[in-house]
């Protein structure tokens, strides 16, 4: 019984209930929600808009992947398991809305289930799939010694323990501090004040910044998500932009940022931490090469630096930025009066903002100085954490509230995980060496297409130290035996291994953190990809491969 919600007045005495008279149709949508009159929704518009239709063609194209594929000596029944769920999150993840962290739950849940994951054998200490712990080993007649369901449970929480996850997860705090203090507003009011006249201005101040510290901080995601994203996020909203209003703005920092991170990474030895493993197994396989710390300056300098001038245009152009109204440009003089005003109103640097400032820079020095004091990138960052919550610059409900740090560790560690087992159970190495075959069946030029394929299949992966420790062999090795140029594959596998990163949100800590915010959709993230993806290309077999004829290294 529904009363009305509207009737003539009364007496005190009187005691009148209205009621409403449904016919079938009107009682057929109230008991489905609505109320009578309203638009009623037809089934096939509810399954339109629903998440798990839109999930069906992940989940077929994953289908396809696991039960189509017939295992070999080479792929095993784990390897296809863990390649159709990755492919098909993959897929999700460009074709759908759905959170991220939900399908990374739901693999690692069903990658638990079914048992797809790589154990050890306890009695001989090498690698066995989980599906077979309990079963006897055909080879010896000896039970493999695991317990599947367990072990493969534990496999999947592997990633949440990984450094790199926890450094994006410190860095995230860090640049709260930055916020919580409002040093980084004083930073972004100073660099507007001094570069605001143009919103150029200030995303080539961001280039810099990411060029000059890259050779003296080597983890990307310490220098991206601890230093600069703090500053270019309150750089952001000091002009106004969130991601609900004027996201154009804060979208093209954003974007200036994390790609800028990928090309600093890619221009010095110490840009990022698997760099050097590319050098250790060029000079290992090619006992001639010497390829140091000098050479890969070398060879870095010219292209990177012509993609450092041109990336804030191309985006700029990607974001549509240039149609947008002279005020989000901050071209007007009003933008760096409000700068002068604000830093007048905040007054003197706050004992806070001091106290931060002196862990930023104790936490910078130890990054630099890593090589001695065999610190790592990310002890380096509780260290400096820790140090703000003794000294009350933040507090522990500033950690617990940082929403977009506990997320992005969830969904990073799993995707951490996935990669992991990709690489131990051999999909990686399956898929390089089927590349390889490939390029060698077609004749093709192996150079080329050996730093294509290499480029590409970072796609694949949400860690860039995970994509050169599981590929950068396979692509050496083919390129021994097919005769390439080892300084040239050298280098544009070395530049790759960072640039390649530029395709998708969760290649690295660092794009995971500047998609977070929300002012890039993933969909707008993958397609301006896509574009720097074809410049870098385009630059590195041009520009770069002139500059190493010059150089004389073919």
């Amino acid at each position: 019984m529904v009363e009305s919600m509207s009737h003539p007045p009364v007496g005190p005495s009187t005691h009148i209930h209205h009621t409403v008279d449904f016919d079938a149709a009107d009682e057929h949508s109230y008991l489905l929600g609505h109320s009578p009159g309203t638009p009623q929704r037809s089934i096939w518009d509810m399954l339109k808009t629903s998440q798990a239709v839109k999930l069906l063609p992940s989940v077929f194209l994953g289908v396809v992947i696991w039960f189509g594929i017939t295992p070999t000596d080479e792929l095993s029944v784990t390897a296809i398991h863990l390649l159709a769920v990755f492919v098909s999150c993959i897929f999700a993840l460009i074709t759908t809305s759905v959170d991220i962290s939900l399908l990374v739950l739901t693999a690692l849940t069903l990658l638990s289930v079914t048992h797809s994951f790589q154990c050890i054998d306890h009695a001989t200490g090498q690698g066995t799939e989980c599906r077979l712990c309990g079963e006897p080993n055909p080879l010896t007649g000896e039970m493999y010694d695991c317990k599947g369901g367990k072990e493969a449970f534990l496999h999947s929480l592997e990633g949440f323990s990984s450094s790199v996850v926890w450094l994006i997860f410190a860095a995230f705090h860090l640049g709260k501090a930055v916020e919580v203090t409002q040093l980084g507003r004083r930073l972004s009011l100073l660099m507007i004040r001094h570069f605001g006249r143009r919103i150029m201005g200030l995303a080539y101040a961001i280039v810099l910044s990411e060029l000059l510290l890259a050779p003296f901080v080597p983890s990307n995601t310490a220098r991206g998500g601890g230093i600069v994203l703090p500053v270019v996020l309150s750089i952001a909203r000091s002009l106004g932009s969130t991601p609900s209003q004027d996201p154009l703005v804060g979208g093209f920092l954003m974007l200036v940022g994390a790609h800028t991170n990928f090309l600093s990474a890619s221009m010095y030895l110490t840009g990022m931490a698997p760099n050097p493993i590319v050098v250790a197994k060029a000079n290992q396989l090619f006992p001639d090469l010497n390829f140091s710390f000098v050479t890969w300056i070398q060879g870095s300098i010219v292209p990177a630096l012509f993609c450092a001038l041109c990336i804030p245009f191309i985006l700029q152009y990607a974001c549509g930025l240039s149609k947008t109204t002279p005020q989000s440009r901050a071209s007007s003089d009003n933008v760096i009066k409000h700068a002068e005003a604000q830093l007048a109103r905040m007054g003197p640097m706050s004992l806070r903002e001091w106290q931060l400032c002196a862990v930023l820079f104790m936490c910078l020095g130890l990054w630099i100085t890593a090589s001695y004091t065999k610190l790592d990138s990310t002890l380096v960052a509780l260290i400096g954490l820790v140090a703000l919550l003794h000294m009350g610059t933040i507090t522990w409900k500033d950690i617990s509230n940082n929403t977009h740090a506990w997320d992005t560790l969830f969904w990073l560690g799993g995707f951490v995980t996935i990669a992991q087992q990709l690489s131990e159970a051999g999909a990686s190495s399956f898929l390089g060496q089927k590349i390889s075959q490939t390029i060698n069946d077609l004749g093709l030029p192996p150079v080329p297409c050996l730093a294509l394929a290499y480029f590409l299949t970072t796609f694949m992966f949400s860690s860039l130290s995970a994509h050169t420790v599981a590929f950068v062999g396979t692509f050496l090795d083919a390129g021994h035996a097919l005769g390439a140029q080892p300084m040239v594959l050298t280098a544009l596998l070395a530049y790759f291994g960072a640039l390649g990163g530029c395709m998708t949100n969760f290649s690295t800590g660092t794009a995971a953190m500047y998609y977070a915010p929300g002012y890039i959709s993933r969909s707008k993230w993958f397609i301006i990809g896509a574009q720097m993806a074809v410049f870098y290309l385009t630059v590195y077999f041009t520009l770069g491969m002139g500059w190493w004829k010059l150089l004389g290294w073919y």
